[in-house]
């Protein structure tokens, strides 16, 4: 009884200490969520940026910073539309945005997707969360591109592609909001930042 009366007339302080209580649990959670955001924009200068006076593209060692490729294939846009949203944003749905998002500006599913550099198909699936109907290209050189949320998928694991086929069809397979497609490229199998590659 005399529990439940120093509650009642501590109630308005018992709240206080809830809430500074909560706020500090949250700390790590909101400074994790910072710091992945602006790491993925680090993490993605430190394995690729494009040298100041060659203007080639430059894949890095990731523990010592040495260039060990340089990149002077031709590359295409994946697709045509709309940037949805770019490499590093937040969204609604996710933190950070591994790649780009390019959107059929009507809604429409069916956009043909091209690859963006010459090189080997290595994964052909579907998850019915994430990516959906995906295609992973090696290009070589530690470097790998995502084409995610596909309606349709025009290629096989092992099959060369040159630069500018038609892989597959623009969907909206997966974690998706509406047609488009999720343009990815990694370097050592971490997502870096697309437009590198496109600018």
């Amino acid at each position: 009884m005399f529990g439940t009366l120093l509650f009642w007339s501590y109630k308005k302080e018992f709240g206080y200490v809830i809430t500074a209580f909560l706020l500090v649990l949250a700390l790590p959670v909101v400074a994790v969520i910072i710091l992945t955001k602006t790491g993925i924009s680090i993490v993605s200068d430190a394995l690729i940026g494009i040298n100041p006076i060659t203007r080639a593209i430059e894949i890095k060692n990731p523990v010592d910073g040495t260039v060990t490729a340089i990149i002077t294939k031709p590359v295409v846009w994946p697709a045509e539309g709309i940037i949805t949203l770019e490499f590093g944003e937040s969204s609604r749905y996710q933190l950070f945005h591994t790649g780009i998002d390019i959107a059929n500006p009507y809604g429409v599913i069916g956009d043909p997707v091209f690859a963006f550099m010459e090189g080997k198909v290595i994964f052909v699936g579907e998850s019915f969360i994430g990516y959906g109907k995906h295609v992973i290209i090696d290009h070589g050189n530690n470097l790998t591109s995502v084409y995610a949320h596909l309606d349709r998928v025009l290629v096989y694991p092992q099959q060369e592609i040159d630069v500018g086929r038609n892989i597959g069809l623009e969907g909206n397979t997966g974690w998706a909001t509406g047609p488009h497609l999720h343009f990815e490229t990694r370097v050592y199998g971490i997502p870096v930042n697309p437009r590198i590659f496109l600018e």
